[in-house]
């Protein structure tokens, strides 16, 4: 836990050091970090829709309705 507090501090203390349009580079970095970790989740997730699926044979749902599925889970979630 200390070791993530340093590092955090000294994260923020190198930013504190960068002209305001810098700054902002880095935020849009780490938001682009986080929409990218929260992706992977999406499609570690579709994938295991999809192959239970696969597995359950629900052979009379096409590829496009578990995507649907899917999809109104999301939004419902």
């Amino acid at each position: 836990m200390a070791t993530i507090t340093k590092k955090k501090s000294s994260i923020k203390a190198e930013i504190d050091k960068l002209p305001p349009q810098l700054a902002q580079e880095v935020l849009d970095f780490i938001e682009f970090l986080k929409q990218k970790e929260e992706t992977k989740k999406w499609v570690e997730f579709d994938e295991w829709a999809l192959n239970l699926a696969k597995e359950k044979k629900f052979s009379n749902l096409t590829e496009k309705e578990v995507t649907n599925i899917v999809e109104s889970f999301r939004k419902n979630s």
